[in-house]
């Protein structure tokens, strides 16, 4: 999921069906960050066990956080040990989706991931 905020709203309609959640950041934007972590753990109480993926995206910016710097921001290390998370650096560009390793390896987590029972 992400989008902006009237998007959101249907973000719980999705959530029942769902196998995942990815959740795309902008690594850049700063000031829509305690946003993204309200809606982020919104949506994770309504669904406890539901593996996460956290896309941080726009790596390649160089005044992008870190991974480490996001999971901070984004209050990750209070999420429950039982849920499955992955926290991974992107930069998923029109130039780079064809070869960006970072793509390739969130491709082959959702096919690990939905691919189990």
């Amino acid at each position: 999921v992400g989008g902006s905020q009237n998007l959101r709203a249907y973000w719980p309609h999705y959530l029942s069906q769902a196998h995942v959640l990815v959740f795309v950041v902008d690594s850049v934007d700063r000031s829509r960050l305690l946003t993204a972590r309200q809606e982020l753990h919104a949506l994770l109480a309504a669904e406890p066990h539901l593996p996460l993926v956290v896309l941080a995206n726009k790596q390649d910016k160089s005044d992008a956080l870190s991974a480490a710097e996001l999971r901070e921001e984004l209050a990750l290390h209070t999420l429950c040990e039982q849920r499955e998370l992955f926290l991974l650096p992107t930069s998923a560009t029109w130039a780079s989706l064809s070869t960006a390793t970072s793509v390739l390896h969130v491709k082959s987590l959702l096919v690990t991931l939905l691919s189990q029972p």
